[in-house]
């Protein structure tokens, strides 16, 4: 037991891979260590990465499951330490940091939102003012440019986002709560509820996902979280399409295997041709 005290510390920055853990892996998160990992997966497959432990806060329970658990999300950057020192077998993860990634020249090339290079998106009021029922147009505009710009940064090709984008556009008209319903009412059990409709166990796992789950930006959070994560399969689909339209374009592989839309449903997700809101 001697590794795990002393001066012998080992720190380390990592890249989190995987933070959907199997069943007895609970508030840990896969990593990929810089400079002890390569980042090519040949060479080291995802599946031979650690699951590294977090550090919480003492304000939560610390036993039995209780408290929150981590909401890193794949992609981010964050350091740590080896709890074991120089065996380096046991990662612990101590916090996140701030990460600004510079547009890749796919999204420099694909950006359509407007001709000026340093154009600034609405602002984070526009988006979020009007969180459930009807929106104003001049809401659901700053949402759609939000969200294309959103998935863009997330490294989806323009095709992609766009198909991700209609799809919301065309669910619920980017309302983030359930429509009709204000927002001191309960939700119906059967009623649809965000920017993708979520009922069931789907919507209980965003409303724990955040206690801001009813904002837009949170929803969209809440996307990108499934499809790094339970819906990696969604995500392979999806960054394989290249097309917008079409049965393998990203507009039908989106309302399918994520929104999971029966024939009948498609049809109504898939009837629009004009995107000029994306033009």
């Amino acid at each position: 037991m001697s590794e795990y005290y002393g001066d012998n510390s080992r720190w380390f920055i990592a890249t989190v891979i995987n933070s959907t853990p199997p069943i007895g892996y609970e508030g840990r998160v896969k990593i990929r260590i810089h400079g002890l990992h390569n980042a090519s997966t040949v060479d080291i497959p995802e599946d031979h990465l650690p699951w590294a432990q977090c550090v919480l806060p003492t304000t939560e329970g610390g036993v039995s499951g209780i408290g929150k658990i981590p909401r890193v999300l794949p992609n981010a950057l964050v350091f740590g330490m080896f709890m074991d020192g120089k065996s380096s077998q046991t990662p612990i993860v101590l916090g996140s940091l701030p990460r600004i990634e510079l547009p890749t020249q796919i999204q420099k090339d694909t950006r359509q939102l407007t001709v000026e290079e340093e154009a600034v998106l609405a602002s984070t009021l526009d988006i979020e003012n009007g969180n459930t029922g009807t929106i104003t147009d001049k809401i659901k505009k700053n949402r759609l440019e939000f969200s294309l710009q959103f998935f863009l940064n997330l490294g989806y090709t323009y095709n992609q986002s766009v198909g991700i984008t209609e799809n919301l556009s065309q669910m619920q008209g980017m309302m983030t709560g359930s429509e009709g319903i204000d927002e001191s009412e309960e939700e119906p059990p059967e009623a649809l509820f965000g920017i993708a409709g979520w009922t069931g166990i789907r919507l209980g796992n965003l409303k724990a996902f955040s206690p801001r789950y009813r904002t837009f930006t949170t929803q969209l959070e809440f996307i990108a979280f499934e499809l790094r994560g339970t819906l990696r399969s969604v995500n392979l689909r999806l960054i394989e399409t290249k097309t917008i339209g079409g049965e393998k374009g990203s507009l039908n592989i989106f309302a399918k295997y994520y929104l999971k839309l029966k024939p009948n449903e498609l049809t109504g997700i898939l009837k629009r041709e004009n995107l000029g809101d994306y033009e």
